[in-house]
């Protein structure tokens, strides 16, 4: 690919991917016209889903069903880092003076447009993790203030809550979020957590799409519920709704103001395509008074988000390439990503459901339900399973906890064609 394609590709200020992508975001802007539900023949043709796949550099032998770890950065975005560490290689400081600032913000304006917020409220980290812990550590309790979370959020909150009520001398309360996950509906997942909500209370925290078995939770019924319930508390004793969105989003056609939590961080180089090292963190403005900064900034925009941003010397290619990430999505579109996603899922959870040897986890309900697809097969491990199908050239994980599944995650740049390969792979371990 010439230098003179790649520098035109990232100075159009689109991040123009190619035709096909063109068509797709057509598609996408019928489908918000309409604001109606549409099969997949109206909504775009496969020809249209493979020529987006061509924007990946993924290795055609290996059916690629693990991109909730690490994504493969799509040709737009990857240029654009490579034109930044040209410049930067060529002349570093001129090069970051001149341009960090813009390129920071230009993040921090894309993110919000992608989510549906105010750059102001947006925060940009590393990772979910980063953010996480950030939020968390920067939380007003007090002693006799507690934090309730669940059995089934993820490792870093845990530890993030630890760590802070160490340091607060508050509380940490863990309950079960749910009795079986085959059985279980959004209605027992809300009452469940907000029934455990006690008058010391001060932060809940969600994981809006658990890695351990696929299931949604429904945020903004919990962010309703806790309206009701901080309508006769004071501003301190108020309970602020944490949620761990990496999972959800670039994946769930929704917006900040849908999901009206408190709080949302997720990591940008999973479902979003984003350079590796990116996450963003939004703050509700209702809300930002009660978490306060951990790290020192160099932002200097004076917004909470601005404050809320990590400085220091970091790999600047890829954290100003996380616009073009944006960008990419937005130009996909996100309802017809959603679509494309739940349509493979849906798939394979079908397909998966119709195995005698097969237990599936993942709820059948897309309300409950995004792009992971958790399942178990008889007599085999989970790490079994993931080496069987890897030994077949489709590369699945299984989950890092107690207990674990085999874990499948298509993306857009998957197949129907490939997620029927996978079935017979799977059929074919009985």
């Amino acid at each position: 690919m010439s230098l003179h394609r790649r520098d035109f590709l990232i100075y159009s200020g689109l991040g123009a991917v190619s035709s096909a992508l063109l068509s797709v975001a057509s598609c996408s802007n019928k489908l918000m016209a309409t604001n109606t539900k549409v099969t997949e023949d109206e909504a775009g043709s496969e020809d249209d889903w493979e020529k987006v796949r061509a924007q990946f550099n993924l290795d055609p032998n290996y059916i690629h069903m693990a991109g909730l770890l690490l994504t493969s950065h799509p040709i737009p975005v990857q240029e654009v880092i490579e034109k930044h560490q040209r410049e930067l290689n060529q002349n570093p400081t001129l090069y970051l003076e001149q341009n960090n600032s813009q390129l920071t913000q230009e993040v921090r304006n894309t993110a919000a447009n992608y989510m549906g917020a105010k750059s102001s409220d947006i925060a940009l980290t590393d990772s979910t993790t980063m953010g996480t812990a950030l939020v968390i550590n920067g939380l007003q309790i007090r002693e006799n203030q507690e934090m309730l979370t669940t059995e089934f959020d993820y490792y870093s909150t845990h530890e993030s809550l630890r760590y802070k009520a160490a340091r607060a001398g508050a509380r940490v309360r863990e309950i079960p979020l749910y009795q079986n996950i085959q059985k279980v509906s959004e209605d027992e997942i809300v009452d469940t957590l907000t029934n455990a909500i006690r008058s010391e209370t001060r932060l809940v925290t969600a994981t809006w799409v658990h890695s351990s078995t696929g299931l949604k939770v429904p945020v903004r019924r919990i962010a309703d519920r806790l309206a009701e319930i901080n309508a006769n508390r004071t501003e301190s004793d108020r309970v602020l709704l944490f949620v761990d969105g990496v999972h959800g989003l670039g994946v769930e056609n929704a917006t900040m103001g849908d999901l009206n939590c408190d709080f949302f961080t997720a990591g940008t180089h999973k479902w979003l395509f984003a350079p590796r090292g990116t996450g963003v963190i939004w703050g509700n403005p209702r809300s930002q008074a009660a978490i306060s900064p951990t790290i020192p900034t160099f932002t200097r925009t004076g917004d909470w988000g601005g404050r809320m941003t990590p400085g220091g010397f970091k790999p600047f290619e890829h954290q100003w390439a996380q616009a073009e990430a944006f960008r990419f999505h937005q130009q996909l579109g996100k309802s017809r990503v959603q679509e494309r996603i739940h349509s493979l899922c849906r798939q394979l959870k079908e397909g998966l459901a119709n195995m005698q040897h097969v237990t599936l986890y993942t709820p059948m309900s897309e309300n409950l339900s995004s792009g992971i697809v958790c399942f178990d097969v008889d007599n085999l491990s989970p790490v079994q399973v993931v080496r069987q199908l890897r030994q077949r050239n489709i590369i699945a994980s299984d989950t890092p906890y107690s207990p674990s599944h085999a874990r499948l995650t298509p993306g857009v740049y998957n197949t129907p064609q490939e997620m029927e390969q996978v079935l017979r792979a799977i059929r074919d371990l009985a």
